[in-house]
């Protein structure tokens, strides 16, 4: 059975002076990535592909640590683009909900131009994997945006806000469900090959 593990990366130590795409895994984010682990068993993965930001990157490191897959960074897995500096959390959360809701503005990347891109990149690593299993690390607001176009929900900040970090999703590519994860019960996806 060919599946897709979508990982949303772990906890990261927000740091006011330096770009969240310098951001570093929290302390606990090794602990926080074996619990989320504890209960799955992984078939035929032998790779792991990642966003290019580090705290993807370090979320894969920690998992092919445990399980010896290879680790491969993918940059159109990177999070929808943001155009601004650090800013309040409440400031953060008003900018992704107004993202997420239509409002496009110039605080982040178009986001039909963000829809693509992860559709596309999925899409071609489905065809890439040969019938075979694969991880996929990642972010909250570009998962958010790919699981609406899966399941066909309307991308809202509340579904934005359900992912914890870490967090797992499993999609069985050939019965078109979501096996175990974020938005689980929406279980039918739409087509991804």
């Amino acid at each position: 059975m060919s599946k897709i593990y979508i990982i949303r990366h772990a906890e990261t130590q927000l740091v006011p002076n330096i770009s969240s795409v310098d951001w570093e895994l929290s302390n606990g984010a090794t602990e926080s990535v074996k619990h989320m682990l504890r209960d799955i068993t992984f078939d035929d993965i032998r790779c792991i592909y990642h966003s290019p930001l580090i705290k993807a990157e370090a979320t894969a490191k920690i998992i092919s640590e445990i399980y010896g897959f290879e680790i491969r960074a993918n940059e159109c897995l990177r999070e929808v683009e943001r155009y601004f500096g650090f800013v309040s959390e409440e400031t953060f959360r008003r900018r992704v909900n107004n993202y997420l809701s239509g409002f496009d503005s110039n605080h982040f990347e178009r986001y039909d131009s963000a829809k693509e891109r992860i559709i596309t990149c999925i899409k071609n690593l489905v065809k890439e994997s040969g019938g075979e299993s694969f991880m996929v690390v990642s972010h909250g607001m570009i998962l958010t945006i790919l699981y609406s176009y899966l399941v066909g929900f309307t991308p809202a900040f509340v579904n934005w806000q359900k992912l914890k970090m870490p967090d797992l999703s499993i999609i069985d590519i050939e019965k078109e469900i979501i096996e175990r994860g974020f938005y689980s019960g929406n279980s039918v996806v739409g087509q991804i090959v």
